[in-house]
């Protein structure tokens, strides 16, 4: 019984010793290189703000917000498509290619006929950066017109 425990503990041991002795060799990176060709490109969209809040507004009433935003990445920017989440709202794009720091802007006008209360609506930014979409939101408290 002890020779038993004896044995398995050696080769338990053993086993222990060889693996950690099997790390793979990893080369270090060097992260200081200066030439361009060795930087990652890739667009950024970067919005200066994703939400606005109209606050009140009378039933029918149409509003609309200018959301601005830029590239900032080092390649091109291509806003692919514009998706609002609802009929009411109608996104208006001011440039879809952006080279790396140009900016522009996508106006989101929101119809509140047939709606009433507090409504948020969003518009998507289809993009070809690694974080695909984007979003920006508008919020109004719709109330019924003052008789």
């Amino acid at each position: 019984m002890l020779r038993s425990l004896i044995t398995t503990i050696s080769i338990t041991v053993l086993f222990i010793i060889i693996s950690c002795n099997n790390t793979p060799k990893v080369n270090p990176v060097d992260n200081t290189s200066s030439k361009e060709g060795d930087q990652k490109k890739y667009p950024d969209l970067k919005l200066d703000e994703d939400f606005f809040d109209f606050g009140s507004i009378v039933h029918g009433e149409v509003v609309s917000h200018t959301f601005h935003f830029h590239n900032a990445g080092n390649d091109v920017l291509i806003v692919k498509d514009l998706i609002p989440d609802c009929g009411c709202t109608q996104p208006k794009i001011d440039k879809k290619v952006l080279k790396p720091g140009e900016e522009s802007s996508v106006e989101v006008i929101f119809n509140s006929k047939g709606w009433h209360g507090s409504q948020y609506k969003s518009v998507a930014l289809r993009t070809n950066s690694p974080i695909r979409d984007k979003s920006v939101t508008i919020k109004a408290n719709v109330i019924e017109p003052k008789e």
